[in-house]
C-alpha cells in the first residue's frame, strides 16, 4: 500500500503539502473536479469511506468521500493521516467495517462513515496515467462536522 500512496504522489503531484489545514470555498460535488478548482481550497460535504484494505503500517491513506451514503458516483479521493488528532481517521481493526470509521475533525470531534463531514482540501486533478478510481483528490485535509448531524 505505502507503494500506491507513493505512485499517488508521483501522479498526482499533491503530497507533501504542509501548513495547517485551512477551510475552502464550497462546491457541489458534481463540479468538484472542473479544472477552474485544481490548485484551490475548495470544500465538500460527505461521506467519508475506508479505501478496500490497509498496509501493515500505514501512516497516510487515501479515502473515499462520496457526495451521499448510497451514491458511487463523483467520488474523491481524500489523502489522510492516520491516528488520533486533529484532521486524521484512526486506523480500524485488522478485519474493518465500515461502521468501525472514526474520523477526528479539526474541532476534537469524531465523526462515523454514517455522520455527513465537511471536508477543505486542496484540489488537485488526477492523471490519466494514474489508475485511480476518483478524477480528482483533497489533500491537506480540514475536517469539520456535517450539517445537521
Amino acid at each position: 500500500m505505502r507503494r500506491t500512496i507513493l505512485l499517488f504522489c508521483l501522479f498526482l503531484g499533491a503530497c507533501g503539502e504542509s501548513g495547517p489545514p485551512t477551510r475552502g470555498v464550497p462546491v457541489p460535488f458534481a463540479g468538484a473536479c472542473d479544472k477552474a478548482n485544481e490548485g484551490k481550497r475548495v470544500m465538500l460535504d460527505g461521506y467519508l469511506e475506508f479505501p478496500r484494505s490497509f498496509g501493515a503500517s500505514e501512516d497516510t491513506v487515501m479515502m473515499r468521500l462520496r457526495p451521499s451514503l448510497d451514491s458511487w458516483q463523483n467520488v474523491v479521493g481524500v489523502g489522510v493521516h492516520m491516528g488520533t488528532g486533529a484532521n486524521n481517521v484512526e486506523m480500524p481493526p485488522q478485519t474493518f467495517k465500515n461502521s468501525d470509521l472514526k474520523a477526528h475533525t479539526g474541532d476534537g470531534q469524531v465523526v462515523g462513515y454514517a455522520n455527513k463531514i465537511k471536508v477543505s482540501g486542496t484540489l488537485y486533478l488526477t492523471s490519466s496515467l494514474a489508475q485511480v478510481e476518483f478524477k480528482c483528490g483533497l489533500s491537506n485535509p480540514l475536517f469539520e462536522r456535517g450539517e445537521g448531524q
